[in-house]
């Protein structure tokens, strides 16, 4: 038996929508002021938990008369669609012009037809909040994978609580103890200081906020709000609480991090049930916040959230140069929000509504000729339109079974590690190398009176060098190791790609012999990840008698502040440490990087390495 009830439309829930789609627009675009952005996907599972059960509901008055085959349908029409559309464009977009991309997308795209693309993540350990270079065009997808994986368990859970249950009260009850659950193993499974992807993308870990919805709609059922004016008391305080819980979310917006431990260890629950308390108070007809947000400029946006969001991100990512990833070029960014309406818009009145409304064969008959029709007969448009898809599916095809170039996912011909000992064999021939690289390099006209009388100082800053010395870091730690080896050919180095600073903790008793106070140890790490005040603690401690050197981080990402405030608060908290402010020095020095914006030049890496000898040396 179908379930037909026809609910009354919330325009001010369109608004949230938009506030809420607009905010992880802003978080992807890398802008400052929206390093909460993330949360906007929180809005939009407690809006589906809250929508979808209340469209389940009033089926449940006797029961199981849900008709389970009716609800996935549309729920099928209602999503695929516009997301296979985005998922085959950016697939033949990276064929045609990022084949650089073509082995990261393949498996993304297959597990995102699916929607298990947020398990594959976690499975390959792709990072939602750490990156380099382009990042996977399809990873807003994880999102859509827990949303659908939700449509398909919910009806049967809800309609089994209910046959189980009877009433209500106890069903609602029982999702509140699914709430906690899911909570509090996204709070034991984060660890502060690693990434929180794993917690992050995890359907187990999420579902409590679509939970929160589902209670929501359990204890305050859209269909049983009254559009009869409330008494002016009620009235107030309704206009009051909902105007409060608006501003949390903004102010959440602009100021939670994706750092805080705060937030995954009871932070998400209490803005998704602040949401809930948001949505409970718009959905009334009375409530005046609700026709504020019912504005036609953000109902619009919020009507075409769902292509706003599948299209912002391959947007965002493919048209992004490598080395502009992580700035701020405004006009860029003007051209990406403006192709992403447009292309949302012509999802929505091209591929979303027609199939919702008429379904798959009624929208494939505009387009793909039908046994009953003969080519000839066929108008242009309509010839023109079957071979645009032809050729698109074939292109997908290629790209996806792998017949296109790009197979091997990291392959590279550069060192992502190092260890540089003194005297060893291996690590000289390298640093001759490297002399010979920096020999070409260098400019040989009006600056050569200069180099001579720099390399005289030099000579004269490296007369007493230490005698024991170590340094430790990640990828840029690999830029300056022939440098370092040059000026202090008894270091010891340990540099790897990617290395975050908990992973240096691991290591770091394996270099004891340096702790002691005719030692240097220099630091550099924070260019792959931020860290807690204990976790630096902890690697400081393992040096706290020799000298100590932290190299702060230039990085255009999220955690770049962090991470210098950290590292300048240790450099004052200990006596035997100090900061080298490579940031500070860095700063007016474009030249200095290579087309990420993190990883050194010849010039970037010589500047380091004398900035590091000039602490050292001082």
């Amino acid at each position: 038996m179908s379930n037909k009830t026809h609910h009354r439309y919330v325009y001010g829930l369109d608004g949230l929508r938009a506030f809420a789609v607009l905010s992880v627009i802003a978080y992807h675009l890398n802008f400052s002021w929206a390093k909460g952005g993330f949360l906007g996907v929180d809005v939009f599972f407690v809006l589906s938990g809250y929508l979808i059960t209340s469209i389940i509901l009033p089926s449940h008055g006797s029961r199981l008369t849900f008709d389970f085959r009716d609800f996935w349908i549309r729920r099928i029409r209602r999503l695929l669609p516009a997301a296979y559309v985005m998922i085959i464009a950016t697939v033949v977009w990276v064929v045609l012009f990022k084949e650089e991309l073509l082995a990261t997308v393949r498996g993304d795209a297959v597990s995102s037809l699916f929607y298990t693309s947020n398990w594959w993540f976690i499975f390959h350990k792709l990072s939602y909040f750490d990156s380099f270079g382009s990042p996977s065009p399809l990873k807003n997808l994880w999102s859509l994978a827990i949303e659908e994986q939700f449509y398909l368990l919910w009806p049967i859970l809800l309609a089994v609580g209910f046959y189980i249950f009877k009433r209500r009260s106890v069903v609602s009850c029982v999702v509140l103890v699914g709430i906690l659950i899911s909570a509090m193993s996204m709070g034991m499974l984060y660890e502060p200081g690693m990434d929180p992807s794993r917690v992050y993308y995890g359907t187990d870990t999420r579902s409590f906020e679509l939970l929160v919805g589902c209670w929501l709609a359990l204890v305050w059922p859209l269909k049983r709000l009254s559009a009869k004016e409330l008494p002016v008391k009620v009235r107030k305080i309704f206009n009051g609480v909902s105007i409060v819980s608006f501003l949390i979310i903004i102010l959440c917006f602009f100021f939670v991090s994706e750092y805080q431990t705060f937030v995954y260890q009871g932070g998400m629950l209490l803005f998704c049930l602040n949401t809930a308390i948001l949505v409970a108070c718009i959905c009334h007809p009375s409530n005046l916040l609700g026709k504020l947000l019912s504005w036609k400029p953000l109902r619009w946006i919020g009507s075409r959230s769902y292509g706003i969001y599948l299209w912002h991100y391959p947007v965002i990512v493919l048209t992004t140069p490598v080395e502009e990833i992580g700035t701020q070029n405004y006009w860029r960014i003007a051209l990406q929000i403006f192709v992403t309406f447009v292309v949302a818009e012509w999802s929505y009145r091209m591929i979303e509504m027609p199939i919702r409304k008429n379904g798959f064969r009624q929208f494939f008959k505009r387009y793909i000729p039908t046994t009953t029709l003969t080519w000839k007969k066929l108008s242009i448009t309509r010839k023109l339109s079957t071979v645009a898809i032809f050729l698109i599916v074939l292109v997908f095809t290629a790209g996806v079974t792998g017949l296109a170039k790009g197979e091997v996912r990291h392959e590279s011909p550069e060192k992502t590690s190092v260890k540089v000992s003194p005297n060893q064999n291996e690590e000289e021939h390298a640093v001759k190398e490297k002399e010979e690289e920096s020999q070409q390099s260098k400019d040989t006209d009006s600056k050569e009176k200069e180099s001579e009388s720099s390399k005289a100082d030099e000579q004269e800053k490296s007369s007493t060098p230490p005698e024991k010395i170590f340094a430790i870091g990640d990828s840029v730690m690999l830029d300056i190791a022939g440098n370092l080896h040059e000026k202090y050919p008894n270091i010891t180095i340990d540099g790897k790609v990617g290395r975050q600073l908990y992973e240096a903790i691991e290591i770091a008793p394996s270099y004891a012999s340096f702790n002691n106070k005719d030692a240097v140890v220099v630091i550099e790490l924070g260019t792959n990840g931020y860290f807690t005040d204990e976790q630096i603690d902890k690697l400081l401690s393992y040096f706290d008698e020799a000298n100590v050197y932290l190299v702060n981080t230039r990085v255009p990402r999220s955690w770049e502040d962090q991470v210098n405030e950290t590292l300048a608060k240790k450099a004052k908290e200990y006596k035997n440490v100090k900061l080298i402010n490579w940031h500070k020095e860095s700063l007016e020095h474009p030249e200095y990087f290579g087309g990420d914006g993190v990883h050194l030049t010849q010039k970037g890496s010589e500047a380091l390495t004398e900035l590091i000898q000039d602490a050292v040396n001082e």
